[in-house]
């Protein structure tokens, strides 16, 4: 359960690096700037669907194989990589259930 809980926070972060916001440092060294007066807004089911990205087991499979074939410098990391890819494929009827449970399962974009 651990193992599983682990393997999809590790997809879920690696999915939704690109979501992450983060302060953003001017040139110079000594300033910075940050981000003032955000509010936040409830999302339609439409807009979640939006930019819900690929939560599907096998997609997610698929993305970390790629991803492993760009870590050649790093063997270990490709491994653990290729390992947490093997996991998702092998357990992907489960995960996608709980995805589908918790309402952010998409279409399988890899599986055609």
């Amino acid at each position: 359960m651990k193992m599983r809980l682990l393997a999809i926070t590790a997809a879920v972060a690696l999915l939704g690096s690109s979501l992450v916001c983060s302060t953003a440092f001017a040139a110079d060294q000594n300033q910075f700037s940050a981000i003032q007066g955000i509010s936040a807004e409830p999302l339609s089911v439409g807009e979640m669907h939006a930019v819900s990205g690929q939560l599907n087991a096998y997609d997610i499979a698929a993305a970390l194989t790629a991803e492993a074939a760009k870590l050649a410098k790093f063997p270990k990391l490709q491994a653990d990589d290729l390992k947490l890819a093997a996991y998702f494929t092998t357990n992907a009827a489960a995960i996608n259930a709980a995805f589908q449970k918790w309402g952010i399962l998409t279409p399988c974009k890899s599986c055609k």
